[in-house]
């Protein structure tokens, strides 16, 4: 491994949903290799999986919380006045409740996201889509907007003794049996298109979740690849 695609980007107030949470839409710190690799296949207009190596690190300000208008209903629900706020007529009357909720947000989040796709040949098609997109790209909710301030090919090379500049995921793998003081999640990264034509995400096993650490930055690693810019940031895959 010798080279990767370099990814700066920078968005303003931002959410990447955990999937367990629901009463109030908590984000993870980084966003998840799941949702960096969606963006990816957007920009480039991919319709089947295409398998490639991310390392996701960056840095923000804090959390804030802010509401957000809630719909919800149950399959079938019969549309009862004064209990839903909201009737669709669709040969019948369904209701739908409308609310608030609370969402809780990232500021100023500053992303280095360096990409290595498992095929040669979608090397120069992921570069081109960054530098190029068809469209304004988001990460996270369709609404966060994604400013892309720099996309560069940068060489890797491997160091020993190497200090991270940011707050990073490295997987528990690649830290094998050195003990960690960081937060562990487990991210999903690949899924598969079920003969009933649903997404559905590949579990740990199958190489389709990765256990990472969220680790501060000034981590030092004992030998870890480093890329050819002036602040040579650390890039560990996944």
């Amino acid at each position: 491994m010798h080279r990767a695609i370099r990814l700066d980007c920078f968005q303003n107030l931002v959410n990447y949903r955990k999937p367990s949470s629901f009463i109030i839409k908590e984000t993870y710190p980084l966003p998840p290799y799941s949702t960096v690799s969606g963006m990816i296949h957007a920009a480039c207009g991919f319709k089947e999986y295409h398998k490639m190596k991310l390392s996701i690190q960056g840095d923000n300000k804090g959390t804030i919380s802010d509401l957000y208008t809630r719909y919800s209903f149950s399959a079938g629900a019969r549309y009862e006045e004064g209990r839903h706020q909201i009737c669709v007529k669709d040969g019948d009357n369904y209701g739908i409740f409308k609310g608030i909720a609370n969402v809780e947000l990232l500021c100023e989040c500053k992303l280095i996201i360096h990409i290595v796709p498992e095929d040669e040949a979608d090397f120069e098609i992921i570069y081109q889509a960054l530098k190029n997109p068809p469209t304004y790209l988001s990460l996270g909710r369709y609404e966060d907007i994604i400013d892309i301030r720099d996309v560069r090919i940068v060489s890797l090379k491997e160091d020993e003794e190497v200090l991270t500049n940011h707050d990073m995921y490295i997987p528990v793998s690649y830290m094998g049996e050195e003990p960690v003081e960081a937060t562990v999640y487990t991210l999903n990264k690949e899924y598969e298109i079920t003969k009933q034509g649903l997404r559905r995400w590949k579990s740990e096993k199958e190489g389709g979740r990765v256990k990472a650490y969220y680790c501060p930055p000034h981590k030092c690693l004992e030998r870890a690849y480093v890329d050819d810019t002036d602040d040579e940031d650390v890039v560990i895959f996944a």
